[in-house]
């Protein structure tokens, strides 16, 4: 958060103990940090931007393969993953069942 601050609004967090920044001011500026900020990929998010998005489909749509780092290729991925191991996993059990 610290390098946030001092990233994209020249602010130190230090200003809070000093009196120059407000609590107030602090969660609204941490609130409104961009999509790429620390803070932001910290909390679950891919680090992304707009651009980032548009550039990956400008490769997809000239190649007509997805960008590698594209995290929507990585989490549709993940998700084909998952669903493969709960259909193996209740296969399984079917078969147990079938078995008994």
């Amino acid at each position: 958060m610290e390098a946030d601050l001092a990233r994209y609004y020249r602010l130190e967090l230090a200003d809070l103990w000093r009196g120059r920044l407000s609590l107030r001011r602090l969660a609204v500026l941490i609130r409104h940090l961009p999509d790429d900020s620390a803070v932001a990929v910290a909390l679950g998010g891919e680090g992304w931007t707009l651009s980032h998005y548009l550039m990956a489909d400008m490769v997809h749509a000239t190649t007509g393969q997805p960008h590698p780092a594209d995290p929507r290729v990585r989490r549709a991925e993940e998700e084909k993953r998952t669903r493969l191991a709960e259909a193996v996993r209740r296969a399984e059990l079917r078969r147990a069942e079938l078995a008994d």
